[in-house]
């Protein structure tokens, strides 16, 4: 006790521990990545001052662009050098525009900026007044004056020549008026005063022309002179302006160099600044990854302290664990047994009861005998319901049970169990009602026997625990998405209802509403734990709602897949047809007497060779000895069991090709799959249907070829039928033919149409005359061909079995006609 109580102190101790490391390794864990991110986060260099570093360049660049354009174009004459010189001042005002969005919080920088942006367009507008200045044509302009200045001075000499001439012409002193077109043309060309003079012209005094073009020669040099003076002038003047906006441009240039530099500046230091605080949060943070590890060495080491505390304690677990398991083995392998051995012993006799009464049922009886039957019959299928209620619960619980997808209508399922139930629910002074929905229940893909198997213990519950009640069955669907409805059912009675905690437990198995429920009422209480597991494995719900002492209703929900497909109609029962195994050799292996003589019931009245043996010994002794057939074949038996034969049969050449069916009262579908893998032909769990009987029999009558030999007509047994009347018996001759020749032509067209419902017909029509021939294959054809045609899904092989009635049908038919003639 001491012990237990120290390794408990240490493991909790242990646990402490450990968690105040994780604790500590979440925190410094979250201190490194809180560090890392910083790290991360730092500007070591971002961007966006990478950025602003290339547009600072990109600006200095363009000013020594612009110096360069306006020289080239002032002193080479390049044409090129206004529009480049346009384009590279638009680039530059962008760039100062992304300038200004950096550190918009920052006025110190923002105000150089602005100072940047007024020296920069000072610049280019001082570059472009000098590229304006080289545009003025200073020098037409100056010898357009000279030129006007020579017209005039022209104009005036030629004046002056006209006025010698004249004066030369006079020959007297006398002074002459001048005429009135003179005079206008003298002064509009001199733009003198308007009056009129006299000129005294003395004919002894002739003037010159060299004199005349001497002084207007000396008065164009004046001229040309004084144009020349102003021109220098101005000249002096511009070369003075360009003088002192290149020292404006120089300035401003020096100027706008200094910002650079202190922008420049301002982001090294900034970057030196960042650069050193990454550097102390690397160091923080190497600090922290150290003290990181530590912790999570100490962490890892006290993690594994523990489990190998816990290892250790493990083993001790671990060993009563595996004790505990092989006791649950040991349990759940006897529960197999159990539940194996029941099955065999109950099914016995079972199969035994279940067939002889089934036999006696279609025998006729009297009055009060058939009732008899009848009550046996009823009490036998409730027994079968038991012990299927046992080993379903087996299986469900291993889910292997298998739910089928066929079409059926749960509205008539519901109706039919409505009469089946009558009788039994009448019993108690019980009335059974079924409401159902106003709109026509639609056919469903599902599994019909599970739904009657739901429906069938609610009813047999609700009948159990009533008594002079009431209990309805609601039945209706709703429509869901596409092709699905969901079939909502409710079975609701007027019994002795459940208190709130039994109805927590009514779907446990085995479970009832208390001990004096199952004295009192009986049953197994696996009825409801049963039914909810298949409505769950069908992907629906149910629930209960009851009051003690007024009734229970269960609620079921359970979603179906809308179909097309027609139902079958429910068949009449009827004795099942082993005809086709006419001639053919049986060994019946059972150690129950009853049951071998059960089995030779089932062919009553079929020429069979049947032989039995009580256990694998004696069968193998009838196997060397006769010509067998098929094998029945019990499983459980003394001296050599069925397993223990087939073996025997497997070692011998020709008694390995001998089928064998299993006869066993065990439903294991794991076990009958290792058989069917071994060799079996087939394994049936008894009580053996004879419809099941009659298909694995009929499926090895087929694969084994025991019926493709075609038969011998036998008149002599028609004749006999005949009395030896000649005529009426070729009139019976070839009114088969008439008759069987159309039925062929008929079937053919059926067949093509697929209208295998008539076809099914049109089979039972034709195999009696066939019989009354002694044409057992074709007969077995034409029973195979109406039981499959009545079938909701047509198997494939229907058409080989067609094309095999029309070879026999036409052999028999063409030695009739042989006989006719």
């Amino acid at each position: 006790m001491k012990k237990n109580w120290g390794n408990l102190l240490f493991e909790r101790v242990l646990f402490v521990i450990i968690g105040l490391l994780l604790i500590f390794v979440c925190t410094t864990g979250y201190w490194v990545y809180d560090s890392l991110s910083q790290v991360s986060e730092s500007p070591l260099p971002t961007n966006l001052k990478e950025n602003r570093r290339f547009i600072v360049r990109d600006l200095n660049s363009n000013i020594l662009k612009s110096d360069n354009l306006t020289y080239s174009y002032l002193y080479q004459n390049n044409v090129d050098a206004p529009l480049d010189f346009e384009i590279l001042e638009s680039q530059t005002n962008r760039k100062i525009e992304l300038l200004k969005s950096y550190k918009s919080d920052d006025s110190t920088y923002q105000k150089q900026i602005r100072v940047l942006s007024t020296l920069v367009k000072d610049r280019f507008s001082n570059l472009d007044t000098l590229m304006s200045i080289k545009n003025e044509n200073r020098v037409d302009e100056t010898m357009s004056i000279v030129q006007n200045e020579v017209q005039n001075a022209s104009e005036i000499a030629k004046i002056k020549m006209e006025i010698r001439d004249q004066v030369n012409e006079l020959q007297t002193p006398q002074a002459q008026p001048q005429s009135e077109e003179a005079k206008k043309k003298w002064f509009q060309r001199k733009n003198k005063k308007p009056a009129p003079t006299t000129t005294v012209v003395q004919p002894q005094v002739k003037i010159k022309a060299s004199d005349i073009a001497a002084a207007s020669t000396n008065e164009i040099a004046k001229k040309i002179q004084s144009v020349k003076n102003v021109a220098v002038s101005k000249e002096s003047s511009l070369n003075l302006y360009k003088l002192n906006l290149q020292q404006q441009n120089s300035q401003l240039s020096k100027q706008i160099g200094q910002i650079f530099q202190a922008i420049e500046l301002a982001d090294k230091r900034e970057l030196l600044k960042e650069t050193q605080h990454a550097k102390d949060i690397a160091s923080e943070t190497n600090q922290i990854i150290f003290l990181f590890s530590v912790i999570s060495s100490l962490l890892i080491l006290m993690i594994v302290l523990l489990i190998i505390t816990l290892f250790n304690k493990s083993k001790e677990t671990n060993a009563q664990l595996k004790l505990a398991k092989d006791k649950s083995d040991q349990l759940t392998e006897a529960k197999s047994r159990f539940l194996a051995t029941m099955s065999h012993e109950i099914r016995t006799p079972l199969n035994a009861i279940s067939g002889f009464t089934e036999q006696l049922f279609f025998e006729p009886l009297n009055q009060s005998a058939a009732k008899k039957v009848k009550i046996i019959r009823n009490s036998v299928r409730h027994l079968s319901q038991i012990t299927n209620e046992i080993l379903d619960l087996s299986k469900l619980e291993k889910d292997h049970i298998q739910l089928e997808k066929i079409p059926f209508n749960p509205a008539s399922e519901v109706m039919t169990l409505l009469e089946q139930h009558e009788l039994q629910v009448r019993e108690r002074n019980n009335q059974l009602v079924v409401e159902l929905d106003q709109k026509p229940f639609p056919n469903v893909l599902g599994d019909p026997l599970r739904f009657r198997q739901i429906i069938i213990n609610l009813i047999s519950n609700a009948n159990k625990f009533s008594k002079d009640g009431l209990i309805t069955i609601h039945l209706r669907f709703e429509e869901l998405e596409k092709r699905q409805i969901r079939c909502l059912i409710e079975v609701q009675d007027q019994g002795i209802g459940m208190s709130a905690s039994q109805k927590e437990r009514i779907f446990e198995p085995f479970e009832q509403a208390d001990l004096t429920v199952t004295r009192k009422y009986g049953g197994t209480g696996l009825g409801l734990s049963i039914t909810k597991q298949i409505i769950d494995k069908q992907g629906g719900t149910i629930r209960v709602n009851s009051e003690e002492g007024i009734g229970t209703t269960f609620y079921i929900e359970i979603p179906f897949e809308k179909t097309e497909d027609k139902v079958d109609a429910p068949r009449e029962p009827s004795r099942t047809d082993f005809s086709f195994l006419k001639d053919k050799s049986i060994l019946i292996v059972d150690d129950e007497p009853f049951n071998r003589t059960l089995l030779r019931s089932l062919f009553h009245g079929v020429n069979i060779t049947l032989l039995e043996a009580i256990n694998g010994l004696e069968a193998l002794e009838q196997l060397k000895n006769n010509d067998i057939d098929i094998v029945l074949l019990d499983i459980r038996m003394p001296e050599m069991n069925g397993h223990e034969l087939r073996e025997k049969m497997t070692e011998m050449e020709t008694l390995n090709q001998i089928p064998v069916v299993g006869l066993t009262a065990t439903s294991n579908p794991e076990k009958r799959q290792r058989m069917m893998d071994s060799g079996w032909t087939e394994v049936l769990t008894k009580p053996v249907n004879p419809e099941d009987l009659r298909r694995v029999l009929f499926q090895i009558y087929k694969d084994h070829n025991m019926g493709t030999e075609l038969d011998e007509a036998d008149f002599k047994s028609l004749q006999k039928l005949t009395n030896n009347n000649e005529p009426f018996y070729k009139e019976l001759l070839q009114t088969f033919v008439n008759s069987t020749e159309n039925g062929l032509t008929k079937m053919k067209e059926l067949t093509k149409e697929e209208k295998w419902s008539d076809a099914s017909e049109l089979a039972h029509q034709l195999a009696a005359p066939f019989k009354h021939f002694g044409a057992n294959n074709c007969y077995t054809t034409l029973k195979e061909i109406e039981r499959m045609g009545k079938e909701s899904t047509v198997d494939p092989s229907i058409h080989e079995l067609m094309e095999a009635f029309e070879e026999q049908a036409k052999h028999i038919i063409t030695q009739v006609k042989e006989k006719l003639n």
